[in-house]
Parts: C-alpha cells; structure tokens; sequence
C-alpha cells in the first residue's frame, strides 16, 4: 500500500476503536484488524504474547471501573460493590486499547522506517513555520532507538540478575543499579548515531520521495472510512 494512504487508515481506524461502544462496532473492527493480521501474514501468537504488556493496564483499569462506576451488582457474586455498568464499562476500554494496539501493530510490522519518515514529510509539507524533515527524522529515529532500549534493558537485567540484584532488600538501590545503567548506555548509543550522521555529512536538503497510489489504496481507504462512519452513526 501507498504509506499515506496506509497512516491514514491507521487514524480511521484507531478513531473508529476510539468511539466504538456498542459490541457490533467492536466486532467490525476486530474482523477487519483479524484479516489484515492473516493478509500480511503477522505471527498472530507471537503479536497475542506481546500483549501481556498491555494486560496489566487493562486489568488495572477493568477492576477500577468495576468498583468505582455506580450501577447494579453483579447477580451472585460475592462482592457487592462491583457493578454491572464498571464492568461493562472496564470490557469497552479493553476493547478499544486492544484494537487500537493491533492496528497499529499491522502498520508498524508493514512498513519500513523509511517510508514512514518519508509520509510524516509529505503531511508536514503544507504547514507553515514547521521543519518538516528535521521532525520526521526525530520520529524515525525514536521508533529505531525503542528496540535498542529493551535490548540494552533486557542486558543490564541479565547482568544485575547474575550479580544477585535480587538479594538487595533496598528497592531504591535495586532501581538504581537498572535506571542509571539503562541511561547510560542511552545516551551513548544517541551520540553514536549523531555521530554517524554527521560523519555522513547528513543534511536536511534531500531528494523527495515519490508515491504512487492505486486503486486498492483507494479500496481500504473507503472500507476504513465507512467503519467510521459506521461506529459514529
């Protein structure tokens, strides 16, 4: 697909999760996120694992709305102060974080850092007062540091863990023999890539990108438009 076309239905679609409140408008659009996740052919089970991330958020916020939003209780359930309407309520932010979560997990796992560099230009182009390429140049390299920064995140736990780290009864030392570290390696790794550029001589004077949109473009662009229209109506 054509990377604008491919953001903005990325919007559409994360606008249409945002508003959705009824169980049709989340069922439209978990089947669309679904035949997307099959067409370009994403491991599903390794995407559902990554998830648990996000698991703890949603029950966080599930047993929040459970026991604060007033309402009916729950029929036999033996705590009285959850409430029908919490839970319900609990149920349809889980449902949009999840499908806004995987949406965005299909344009991110199609789609190079280039061409996203390339499409944050392109939008960025027609407003006024606003550098352009040095903005889309910041984003592209923020996504290219996060992997690097669970990585080194993932090392310096590993090399805490061998220390026995877990010994330590302070949990104020126990973050600090992890933050420091992980900030450290950071900013090393942030002056590498500067580094680099400017040894590169990199420079804000480059040739455009060039997109060419078809009819399929077209296509998904309708079909995540009217899944908008869909979940507002």
């Amino acid at each position: 697909m054509d990377g604008r076309i491919k953001l903005l239905c990325m919007v559409l679609l994360s606008l249409s999760a945002s508003f959705a409140s009824e169980w049709q408008h989340y069922l439209t659009l978990l089947s669309l996120v679904f035949i997307a996740l099959i067409i370009t052919k994403l491991p599903i089970i390794a995407l559902l694992k990554d998830m648990k991330f996000f698991a703890i958020i949603i029950l966080i916020v599930l047993f929040t709305n459970a026991f604060n939003v007033p309402g009916d209780p729950i029929p036999g359930f033996p705590i009285e102060r959850v409430s029908m309407q919490g839970v319900i309520t609990g149920l349809r932010f889980a449902g949009r974080l999840i499908t806004i979560i995987m949406v965005c997990t299909v344009v991110t796992g199609t789609t190079s850092l280039l061409t996203f560099k390339n499409v944050i230009e392109w939008y960025l182009r027609p407003v006024p007062f606003i550098p352009e390429v040095r903005i889309a140049t910041m984003i592209s390299l923020t996504f290219a540091l996060i992997p690097v920064i669970f990585d080194s995140y993932t090392e310096i736990m590993n090399a805490q863990k061998s220390r026995c780290i877990e010994l330590r009864k302070n949990p104020i030392k126990r973050v600090n023999f992890i933050v420091f570290p992980l900030l450290g390696q950071i900013l090393r790794r942030a002056d590498e890539i500067v580094y680099a550029m400017e040894s590169r001589c990199y420079s804000e004077v480059r040739t455009r990108a060039l997109f060419k949109i078809n009819k399929l473009d077209w296509f998904i662009l309708a079909i995540c438009a009217t899944s908008l229209l869909f979940v507002v109506a």
